[in-house]
């Protein structure tokens, strides 16, 4: 037989369900009375003029109902997911689509963007996206490129919210498509949220939420040092272990690891651009027929120069990072690195064994950058490796004096290359993602100072 507590917790989630269905209903309804304020003029209509002023009357009204008719029930009303959360759950595509009809969903929308919402429906991320008009987005701003796109930060001021909220715009061309796809196999789309189209320009762009952390190699060049803690960088590793481990499930290599495309979000990292994954078992044919890579030096693996590309060469990359974590040596332009060799001295950017470190990290991260693939570890066993030492390791574990003077000296060495570099040659060029083809794509593998077991991983770590 129940207790009151029991019974009273059963009644407060029936209450709940059935504010939350009246609360969607509402929501259609004001989207089916203001569809302009939505961008969704052409699919829905409307049959006299539209009153923007008394539409937001409208939704300020429901608002202030909502609010009132949750506390008359006892119940706590949460901002985020009892008013943001329904309206975009009720401006999804899936939504959209359930009232209309997805035919007419993808009709009603710009042309530069049909193809891509297409794609999304034959995705199923239907339910997680949705159309963005442009009149909500302000204050732009530049804030990069990766590879072939640009990137800027904006305002977003939705309709049904007054509070703007920091997002990203992403400039795409049909490698969304592929990105898009690559999401939809391997990850919830935590960071994509949708679609929207330029007006002056007419430019595709996704909506995605603002890294507001940086990426990676952001905090990697932070000073005063920042992450010198070993708990805090095995963590870090492990989640990006899991982000491949989850794209090599599905049979997909990314590409184009590197530091710039891990994004920080909320104290969390996501790898991100899989616009040029491809499915393991073509990647190398690809790689073959077009007799091209694209990515980032030093973290291409020397099996490219071959046309090879497996599930291993993005660990490669992986590996490159797992160094970087505690060396701090921040790679510059492929001019600037394949400068950094003098005559009879050690190469600036070399990759080196870091003094101070626990064993297990070195063997690590060696381990990843084996020149042999098929030597190194894939990124389930990284994942089931370090776990238990991560486990093990105490709440934090800051790493030892010897590392810090290490990568003060490195960060001073290259500091004095680049300036001797730029005032003898001039401007420096950024270090990004560029395309190479495979007679022309640089050899680094000359300044990899590491012993390696030439053995797999399982008899090294």
């Amino acid at each position: 037989m129940m207790d009151d507590h029991e019974l009273e917790r059963i009644y407060s989630l029936q209450i709940g369900e059935e504010l939350l269905r009246q609360n969607k209903l509402a929501v259609t309804q004001c989207i089916e009375l203001f569809p302009s304020m939505f961008g969704l003029d052409e699919l829905i209509g409307s049959s006299s003029p539209i009153d923007l002023t008394q539409g937001h009357e409208k939704l300020t009204a429901l608002y202030q109902q909502v609010c009132e008719i949750f506390i008359d029930h006892g119940l706590p009303f949460d901002h985020v997911w009892n008013w943001i959360m329904v309206w975009r759950q009720q401006l999804s595509f899936q939504s959209l689509s359930e009232l209309y009809g997805q035919d007419k969903v993808i009709q009603s929308l710009h042309p530069r963007a049909r193809k891509a919402v297409r794609q999304i429906y034959l995705e199923q991320l239907d339910k997680y996206m949705q159309w963005f008009p442009w009149s909500w987005f302000s204050d732009m701003q530049f804030i990069g490129a990766g590879g072939f796109s640009a990137v800027y930060a904006v305002h977003m001021t939705p309709a049904y919210d007054p509070q703007p909220l920091r997002m990203a715009l992403k400039i795409v061309d049909d490698k969304l498509l592929n990105e898009i796809s690559v999401q939809s196999k391997a990850f919830l789309p935590l960071l994509f949220q949708g679609l929207t189209v330029c007006e002056s320009t007419g430019d595709l762009m996704m909506v995605m939420k603002f890294s507001n952390d940086g990426n990676l190699e952001d905090h990697m060049q932070q000073l005063p040092l920042g992450d010198l803690d070993l708990k805090t960088i095995t963590g870090t590793i492990l989640r990006l272990a899991a982000n491949l481990a989850d794209l090599h499930k599905v049979g997909m290599c990314h590409r184009n690891v590197h530091p710039r495309n891990i994004v920080c979000t909320d104290s969390d990292y996501f790898l991100v651009d899989y616009r040029f994954a491809t499915p393991t078992e073509e990647s190398t044919s690809v790689t073959g027929l077009t007799k091209a890579v694209y990515g980032r030096l030093p973290y291409i693996a020397p099996e490219l120069r071959q046309g090879i590309y497996t599930e291993k060469s993005d660990i490669y990359s992986l590996g490159v990072i797992i160094w970087q974590l505690v060396s701090k040596v921040i790679f510059p332009s492929p001019d600037v690195l394949l400068d950094g060799q003098k005559q009879g001295e050690e190469h600036v950017y070399r990759i080196e064994r870091v003094p101070g470190l626990p064993d297990w990290y070195e063997r690590l991260y060696v381990a990843c950058l084996e020149p042999k693939p098929e030597n190194r570890p894939d990124a389930g066993e990284i994942s089931r490796a370090l776990q238990k030492i991560h486990q093990g390791l105490e709440f934090s574990v800051p790493l030892g004096g010897s590392v810090t003077e290490y990568i003060v000296a490195r960060r001073a060495e290259a500091a004095d290359h680049l300036r001797t570099f730029a005032k003898v040659k001039g401007i420096v060029s950024a270090s990004t993602t560029r395309l190479y083809t495979l007679s022309n794509l640089p050899c680094t593998q000359f300044f990899i100072s590491l012993r390696f077991k030439n053995d797999v991983f399982q008899n090294v770590f």
